[in-house]
């Protein structure tokens, strides 16, 4: 089995919050500071191959966003390893890290505050290829930038143009078109899709995909929508607060969901091929990521948890369909009642 292309090995990320608070003025009526953490990503392993979709889903604060800014050295893990083809990448500095900078590219979220407003979209798409292509003249620059708008559904003319000039599909695929700029391998878009329409997410969706074949790119999906992800990803990775609970094909997780939260999220979705089937309501609460968990982070709110759940902490285990699936529940044969 070849290399994966990055592999990321028990990392783990917290974040230092200050909060204030007032002393009642019968003590002084000082201001106090507090500082706490919020664990964002607890012991997180996975692998990307060469030219799949792996999609990360999960909850809003469950760490997928995180990830993909420790990916991009967008911030620094406190523990674990990030790889990219075998070379360890997560200690790189800024210098250092340029070499991989067009090996990998990032698509963020909000289209309206990815792009510079105050240049054109040829400066935009300037900047990125004379920084990585230092012996290209004004010609070739030019005229690759005409080829590369071109190639996500745009015009020659929209390069005279300014960021608030189009509409929010434009303006991400030339967001898309700054990535693809410096040739890159890897892609993680950042819930690319979600201040999108629903008309324009299917357009810039199929053009990523087309995207994809035509240059063998590589994707790191983060998203919520599990409609996308059943059309899109090649694999599924599962967070829930910090924590990778399943990962499987996207066939087999879409088929037979084996962890208790993948089934309850899953069975949100309408489906006109199967109408009896009931949505699992999930009570108590999301903990809070202020506390790292002791044993499972969803045990709280899981129907088929015990004492084993409350002060263990589940790992991923390999299942008989290739899936991995971390929980004590599927482990020992625990089922729905």
């Amino acid at each position: 089995m070849s290399e994966p292309l990055v592999r990321i090995l028990q990392v783990e990320k917290s974040f230092r919050t200050r909060s204030e608070w007032r002393w009642p003025r019968m003590f002084g009526g000082k201001k106090t500071s507090l500082a706490s953490h919020v664990y964002a990503i607890n012991n997180v392993s996975l692998e990307i191959e060469r030219g799949e979709t792996l999609c990360v889903v999960g909850e809003t604060g469950c760490g997928k966003s995180t990830l993909a800014r420790l990916l991009m050295g967008l911030a620094q893990p406190d523990a674990g390893v990030i790889e990219y083809q075998g070379q360890r990448i997560d200690q790189l500095n800024d210098k250092q890290r340029m070499r991989y900078r067009k090996k990998m590219q990032m698509v963020f979220q909000n289209p309206y505050a990815s792009l510079n407003p105050r240049m054109t979209v040829y400066q935009i798409l300037r900047e990125a290829i004379v920084l990585h292509h230092r012996d290209w003249d004004r010609h070739q620059v030019d005229l690759f930038i005409a080829e590369l708008l071109q190639s996500v559904g745009l015009s020659k003319d929209a390069e005279d143009r300014y960021p608030h000039e189009f509409s929010g599909g434009q303006r991400q695929r030339i967001s898309l078109a700054r990535a693809l700029s410096v040739e890159p391998e890897l892609i993680v878009a950042d819930e690319p899709l979600a201040a999108l329409d629903v008309s324009v997410q299917a357009q810039v969706l199929n053009l990523m995909m087309d995207k994809q074949q035509e240059l063998g790119l590589t994707y790191l999906f983060i998203t919520h929508d599990l409609a996308v992800v059943e059309h899109f990803a090649t694999r599924v990775a599962v967070m829930y607060l910090g924590r990778v609970c399943e990962v499987a094909i996207r066939e087999t997780l879409f088929k037979a969901p084996k962890h208790p939260y993948t089934q309850a999220l899953l069975s949100s979705i309408p489906r006109l091929d199967n109408l009896t089937l009931e949505p699992i309501h999930l009570s108590g609460e999301v903990p809070t990521p202020l506390e790292k968990p002791v044993g499972c982070s969803f045990c709280g709110r899981c129907p088929l948890a015990n004492q084993r759940c409350y002060e263990q902490i589940p790992m991923l285990e390999l299942q008989a369909d290739g899936s991995q699936v971390a929980c004590h529940a599927v482990a020992e044969g625990r089922s729905w009642k």
